[in-house]
C-alpha cells in the first residue's frame, strides 16, 4: 500500500479478474486518509491538552497505555491510521478480521487501545522503523514525543531495554514537561506469576488486576553544565541529571500508512 498526498492508495484486482474475495474486517475506526506533516504538527498541538484530558478522566494508565491512548485518541478523530508491532503481532485500527484477537473488544478507538495494550509494553517503543524512530538530542523534542527509560541499572542489566516511558508535552531551552502513565506493585513479580495462573493479566485494562496508575506530571529542568534534572510533581521525588538516562523517540507516523 502506498500513499499520494492525504489518500491512501491499494492496489486494484486485475480488470478480467471477476472472482469475488470477500474479506471481513475489524474497524475500530475508519481510515479516511493518510499522515501528512500537516497532522504531525496538529498532533503535538493537540497532545498537551489530549494528556490533561486523559489525566482528568479518571482512568488509570501504565506508562505505555498512556502514550498509546494519546496516539489513538488524535488518530482516530481524524480517520488516521494506526499500525503498531509489538511481539505478538500487527494491530491495525482497520484490519482482517480474527476471532482470537478482536472477538471480544469494541468496534471503537476505546477497544483499539484496550486490545493493543495487553501486550504492547514499553520495549516495544524501541522498534525502530516501525513504531517509531530516534531523536538524536533534546533539543529535538516536540509535544507527543517519548522519553524511555533505558539507560538505567536496570536498562542496562537487560540490554538496553525501555523500562519506563514518558509522554512530552511542552519542550523550551529550560524545560521540559511530561505526563507519565505508571505502574502499581501488581507489575511486578511474583504477583504476575500468581494472576497468570488464576487467569488474571496485569496488563489488561478491562481487569480488576490492571496495574495501571492515574497519570503525574514533571519536568527536568536545564541546569549547569547541561544537565536535566527532573521533579515528579505528584510524588515531589526529584533527580539530578536525569535526563541522560533516557532515550529519546517519535511515532514513526509515516510508516502508519502503509
Amino acid at each position: 500500500m502506498s500513499n499520494f498526498g492525504s489518500v491512501i492508495w491499494a492496489p486494484l484486482t486485475r480488470k478480467e479478474d471477476e472472482t469475488p474475495h470477500t474479506c471481513k474486517l475489524k474497524v475500530f475506526w475508519k481510515t479516511i486518509r493518510a499522515w501528512s506533516e500537516v497532522d504531525v504538527a496538529d498532533y503535538c498541538t493537540a497532545v498537551p491538552r489530549l494528556a490533561e484530558a486523559s489525566r482528568l478522566s479518571g482512568r488509570r494508565f501504565t506508562c505505555e497505555d498512556f502514550a498509546l491512548e494519546l496516539l489513538s485518541l488524535f488518530a482516530s478523530s481524524r480517520g488516521l491510521p494506526v499500525k503498531l508491532v509489538d511481539g505478538v503481532r500487527e494491530y491495525r485500527n482497520m484490519d482482517i478480521y480474527d476471532p482470537d484477537y478482536h472477538e471480544n473488544y469494541p468496534q471503537s478507538p476505546r477497544g483499539f487501545v484496550a486490545m493493543v495494550m495487553v501486550s504492547f509494553g514499553a520495549p516495544d517503543i524501541q522498534r525502530i522503523g516501525q513504531n517509531t524512530f530516534r531523536l538524536s538530542n533534546p533539543s529535538e523534542l516536540r509535544p507527543g514525543d517519548i522519553l524511555a527509560l533505558a539507560r538505567h541499572s536496570k536498562g542496562q542489566a537487560t540490554g538496553g531495554r525501555a523500562h519506563h516511558i514518558q509522554v512530552d508535552t511542552g519542550t523550551s531551552d529550560a524545560r521540559i514537561d511530561i505526563y507519565q502513565g505508571n505502574s502499581d506493585w501488581r507489575i511486578h513479580k511474583p504477583i504476575t506469576w500468581a494472576n497468570r495462573l488464576l487467569g488474571r493479566n496485569s496488563a489488561d485494562p478491562d481487569q480488576g488486576a490492571y496495574a495501571g496508575m492515574a497519570p503525574e506530571t514533571g519536568q527536568f529542568t536545564r541546569g549547569a553544565g547541561g544537565r536535566w534534572d527532573y521533579r515528579n510533581n505528584n510524588t515531589g521525588s526529584t533527580q539530578t541529571d536525569f535526563l541522560k538516562l533516557f532515550e529519546l523517540y517519535r511515532w514513526n507516523f509515516m510508516e502508519f500508512n502503509h
